[in-house]
């Protein structure tokens, strides 16, 4: 006689959620403490086990994470988003951590719901301070930090996106092209936020090519403090906007005495690093004017502060430099290519660069390591896009030789400079911050 054994199937109701998606359970009245439109579902024949199905963009068991914030609004009291990490790049303590159940807010306390603490370690400002922050272990300590998550209102684009002078940052007449060594040469309408540095020579000889520079405000060029460190007058030096080629005349191109040199004050170098590599030059044509745009001339975008675009981006150099380190001659035309940022972690591994990378810097490269900035292209722009547009995510810095491999380009991290920028340049501030 056979005996056949009937599967037991459980069974589930299908409800819809309040975005239109299915979700298996049956609503529950008593609503389980689920936020921003979430629905409370238990199981048919597990009723004791509840949950809350979320809405599109949002996560949690509550629904309480908002994964559409980039940014926070105010002192950041209502921000619900993924940042995760303090301002120097050391990862959160999520709130239910054993170290972190012993201090004030974690996610045990009776209203850690309202103020977004959780089975997570997102950056919350539960307590009204100046910013988001988080509690991070350094050494055998859990301290307060604040949070690498910058203030929308500091990224808003503007309603009127040209400013008094016409410019309007991070736009090309050409069409960008993510396709300078193992690069292409190229127009300078394709980075018309290039400014070409020349260092003056004694006796009347043409000013020879020194270093490159990215024009931030119709006045000012941003470039790197190693390239005027040696001679740090402004007398010394000329600036060319709208140059696609060195030793010709460039339709379009303008050309600045510098009357302001700004280097910044804790710049410093190491066996192999230059730290704090930036400078300001400010410029103004022989007739006093600021630059004046064109095809060839535009403000480049400068990032939100503390906001870069994502590890493993394409981004886009360009420059007058050397094509190999042997070379002797530098080429006299422009020339472009495409890197990637490689992630603070790895740069910092002992076969990269070990402790000579610190957190205002950021790394890219090549991942055949076939192209990279050289000598030469100092000063001159890593162009990121963030949030849809072309920005100065990185200024050349340093590196070993050049497209060697495991020794990236290593580029001064702009987002961590801005006050340092808006301090100096004040109210010619451009329209990327």
């Amino acid at each position: 006689m056979k005996v056949y054994l009937a599967s037991l199937f459980l069974c589930a109701l299908v409800v819809k959620n309040s975005e239109g998606g299915s979700v298996l359970g049956t609503p529950d009245e008593s609503n389980c403490g689920c936020q921003n439109g979430g629905v409370c579902v238990s199981y048919k024949y597990f009723s004791s086990i509840r949950r809350c199905s979320c809405p599109k963009k949002f996560q949690g068991e509550h629904c309480e994470i908002d994964t559409s914030k980039t940014c926070y609004h105010g002192n950041g009291q209502s921000y619900r988003g993924k940042a995760n990490s303090d301002t120097k790049g050391r990862p959160c303590l999520a709130w239910n951590a054993p170290a972190v159940l012993q201090k004030t807010y974690n996610a045990h306390r009776p209203d850690a719901i309202s103020l977004g603490l959780g089975k997570h370690n997102y950056c919350r400002n539960p307590d009204n301070r100046k910013r988001p922050w988080c509690y991070v272990q350094i050494g055998l300590k859990q301290f307060v930090q604040e949070c690498m998550v910058h203030d929308c209102s500091l990224s808003k684009k503007p309603t009127s996106s040209v400013d008094q002078q016409g410019f309007q940052c991070g736009q090309k007449a050409l069409r960008p092209r993510f396709k300078i060594v193992g690069g292409e040469f190229t127009e300078v309408e394709n980075q018309p936020w290039l400014a070409t540095i020349y260092k003056k020579n004694k006796g009347g000889s043409p000013p020879f090519f020194k270093c490159g520079g990215s024009l931030i405000s119709p006045c000012w060029v941003a470039s790197a403090a190693h390239c005027f460190i040696n001679f740090p007058k402004k007398e010394n030096y000329v600036v060319y906007l709208g140059q696609s080629k060195q030793s010709t005349y460039n339709p379009g191109e303008m050309k600045f005495e510098v009357e302001q040199l700004i280097l910044h004050e804790d710049y410093s170098e190491s066996s192999l690093a230059y730290h704090n590599d930036i400078a300001l030059l400010k410029i103004r044509t022989s007739t006093g004017q600021c630059a004046q745009p064109s095809r060839s001339i535009q403000t480049i975008c400068l990032p939100p502060r503390f906001a870069d675009a994502p590890f493993g981006s394409d981004c886009e150099i360009t420059g007058f430099g050397q094509e190999s380190f042997s070379d002797y001659l530098y080429p006299t035309n422009l020339k472009m290519s495409v890197v990637k940022l490689i992630s603070h972690e790895e740069c910092s591994q002992p076969h990269y660069y070990g402790s000579e990378i610190n957190t205002k810097m950021l790394c890219a490269a090549d991942p055949e390591w076939k192209t990279d900035a050289c000598k030469g292209d100092s000063g001159g722009p890593l162009i990121c896009n963030i949030d849809g547009r072309p920005t100065l995510s990185g200024i050349v810095s340093w590196g070993e030789e050049c497209s060697k491999k495991n020794k990236p380009g290593v580029y001064t991290r702009v987002s961590r400079f801005l006050s340092w920028i808006q301090s100096h340049i004040g109210g010619e501030r451009s329209l990327g911050f």
